[in-house]
């Protein structure tokens, strides 16, 4: 297993893997300008760190990168696709918006140096020393800055999406990254897509090697991971293949379905109060589910959103009817804006009150038919929410 670090990170990220995956060779890959290359100036080039990564793909390998290194592993791999060497058989990311969207904190590059360092510290995780001990600021400073421009002006170049895997990780506080932006790695994989959460913040690798390295050990192996009771699998994919999904679920305490014609949508879990919606957006007719408010917002966004800010409003109310029993009417409670990428509650203060407890997140998918939109509600916060989608084909 190759890694690529977080921005500013170098291979001792990784030791705690290194540590823990002891049948798995794990190669942490070091950047320039960082621990033992610190002489170096802390610059790199996706082909750089392909001509690293070329030598190993005469065998089977996968590649895991965290934060900015998941960036770079998609680039890396679209990179050995082109050079038509061997591409890796698993693309595990950590903590990272999907490359086709924009990271919030990059803007954080153009602030001066306190200001900069305070946005690391508060939203990704940083070594609070960095504001208090000028050594290691004077050390560090020159390959965040860098890195973060990278990050800035990286610009996504549509490609087909990779026929590798991906396996995409997210930090359950991770206020970055978390589940809702990282579900977008499902678009760059025609050979299927996992997410799994695992407790802890946005620098998870670092933190939590015990939780991450079982669940990769467990995807290596088609091992299965006890579920436990904070946590929630959805599984979304042709309808055909929903019992054998829903005997594998036999015995949890929860278990909610949602058809779409040939498309499926289950989620399980070890709590009342589960619900789940797909649909397609050509079937979704008169969205009757919806409030004055929200038809308001439908009404004042583009055209070509008017229909996809619909069915976003219409699946979460029956994902959120079918975790409540269905006695409340989906017209009179509402979203306040449709565009948020999520997790969604309901207004605060609208009747039934019971309602605002839930937590709904959407997942898009990408279909041979169409495209198609799952919500999963689940009754609390601090839920970990685990997806398995198949490949693109059998969508």
């Amino acid at each position: 297993m190759i890694c690529l670090p977080y921005a500013g990170g170098g291979a001792s990220a990784y030791a705690g893997l290194l540590r823990r995956l002891t049948g798995l060779t794990v190669v942490p890959l070091q950047l320039p300008g960082r621990e033992n290359r610190i002489g170096e100036p802390p610059a790199f080039t996706i082909s750089d760190i392909a001509d690293e990564v070329a030598p190993a793909t005469g065998e089977p390998y996968v590649l895991y990168g965290h934060s900015m290194g998941a960036r770079l592993a998609f680039e890396v791999a679209r990179e050995l696709r082109r050079r038509g060497l061997r591409e890796p058989s698993r693309l595990y990311v950590g903590g990272a918006h999907p490359p086709d969207r924009r990271v919030p904190l990059a803007a954080a590059a153009d602030l001066p140096d306190d200001a900069f360092i305070d946005q690391l510290i508060r939203r990704s995780g940083a070594l609070p020393e960095l504001r208090d001990l000028p050594e290691l600021r004077e050390l560090m400073l020159p390959v965040l800055r860098s890195d973060f421009a990278w990050i800035k002006n990286y610009a996504f170049a549509p490609e087909p999406p990779l026929a590798t895997p991906i396996v995409a990780f997210a930090g359950l506080d991770d206020g970055e990254a978390g589940v809702a932006e990282m579900l977008g790695w499902a678009r760059h994989t025609s050979a299927g897509f996992r997410l799994r959460t695992v407790r802890g913040g946005h620098l998870f690798v670092k933190d939590r090697p015990d939780e991450l390295a079982g669940l990769i050990t467990a995807d290596l192996t088609a091992g299965q991971v006890p579920a436990e009771p904070d946590e929630v699998h959805l599984w979304a994919g042709p309808a055909a293949g929903r019992d054998a999904v829903l005997r594998r679920y036999a015995g949890r305490e929860a278990v909610a379905t949602s058809d779409a014609g040939d498309l499926a949508a289950v989620a399980a879990g070890s709590g009342p109060g589960i619900g789940v919606c797909v649909l397609r957006a050509r079937d979704l007719g008169e969205p009757v589910e919806l409030s004055a408010d929200e038809r308001e917002q439908v009404e004042e966004a583009a055209e070509e959103d008017r229909g996809w800010l619909a069915l976003r409003a219409v699946t979460a109310k029956r994902a959120l009817m079918a975790a409540d029993g269905g006695t409340a009417d989906p017209a009179a409670i509402g979203f306040p804006d449709l565009a948020d990428p999520g997790p969604w509650r309901v207004q605060p203060g609208q009747e039934p009150d019971r309602l605002s407890r839930w937590r709904i997140t959407h997942l898009a998918l990408h279909t041979s038919r169409g495209e198609a939109l799952a919500a999963v509600a689940v009754p609390r916060d601090g839920v970990r929410l685990s997806v398995d989608l198949p490949p693109e084909r059998a969508r």
